[in-house]
C-alpha cells in the first residue's frame, strides 16, 4: 500500500484489517465527547488511539517493526 492509498483510507475513515506474523491488526475510528475523531490501531480488540496520521506513523508498532515499515507490504482491499 502506498502512502497516498493509506492517507485516502484514513481520510475516508474506512476500517482496515490485516494479518502480520499470524496476528490480526486493524484500523478503526472513534470520536470523543467533543466530536474529535481518533484513529484506533492495534491488534484486534486491543487498539490504541492516535490523534493523527503523523502520530500513528511515528509511534504505532507491529511486532518489533514500526507500522510505517510494513505499510508497503500491505494490500488495498
Amino acid at each position: 500500500m502506498t502512502r497516498d492509498e493509506f492517507l485516502f483510507l484514513l481520510q475516508t475513515e474506512k476500517p482496515y484489517e490485516f494479518e502480520f506474523c499470524g496476528k490480526k491488526y486493524n484500523i478503526t475510528y472513534d470520536k470523543d465527547s467533543s466530536g474529535k475523531t481518533w484513529i484506533v490501531f492495534g491488534r484486534l480488540y486491543e487498539g490504541k488511539r492516535y490523534a493523527s496520521y503523523g502520530e500513528l506513523m511515528n509511534n504505532a508498532k507491529v511486532e518489533n517493526h514500526f507500522f510505517r515499515e510494513i505499510l508497503p507490504e500491505l494490500t488495498v482491499s
